[in-house]
């Protein structure tokens, strides 16, 4: 568990099912519950927890965030880490759009730049937003994250097209000096 003055994180197990589920429930998609694919994947409660049960979960590093007083305010994970390709994928979500630029939202920014960077040396974090997740994209980009283009119109679900962004933030501080070195 990472504590911080703000957030906790913590690996995600199986009694996190029905919170992360509520996500799902919403209807509307996000970026970062697609598939590998990038298509909508609507698992049951009972789904989620036998996966989130399995040691595979455990190589996801897929985490639950909590605020101090341990109530779950969203989820995060940095998945797809191989050491040849060098990169990983950032995916968080919050329960309240305005976590993302809040202490919390940050403290989880933080968390997951020092695990990709530091701990496991990538060069570039990618990250993807539909077109409706706005305060997700705002905080990609208050995080240094630039935009490498946008898909438009390739994702259908609730009736109509959604268009896909995606970001990159590389391995270099401010000032251009490599982090991992």
């Amino acid at each position: 568990m990472i504590c911080s003055e703000h957030a906790r994180i913590r690996a995600t197990g199986p009694d996190d099912a029905a919170a992360l589920h509520a996500f799902y429930a919403i209807g509307r998609p996000y970026a970062s519950l697609l598939d590998k694919r990038r298509e909508p994947f609507l698992p049951t409660v009972d789904e989620l927890r036998e996966m989130l049960g399995r040691k595979e979960a455990a190589d996801l590093a897929f985490y639950t965030v909590e605020d101090p007083t341990g109530i779950v305010r969203g989820f995060c994970s940095l998945r797809g880490m191989m050491p040849e390709t060098n990169f990983g994928e950032v995916h968080v979500l919050f329960h309240k759009s305005e976590t993302y630029a809040s202490p919390i939202g940050e403290a989880v920014f933080q968390f997951l730049r020092q695990r990709g960077f530091q701990r496991f040396h990538l060069h570039k974090l990618l990250a993807h937003a539909l077109e409706g997740e706005s305060a997700w994209r705002e905080s990609l980009l208050r995080q240094g994250f630039i935009s490498e283009g946008v898909q438009r119109e390739v994702l259908y679900c609730g009736g109509h097209w959604h268009s896909l962004e995606s970001f990159a933030l590389f391995a270099t501080t401010q000032d251009g000096a490599e982090l991992n070195t």
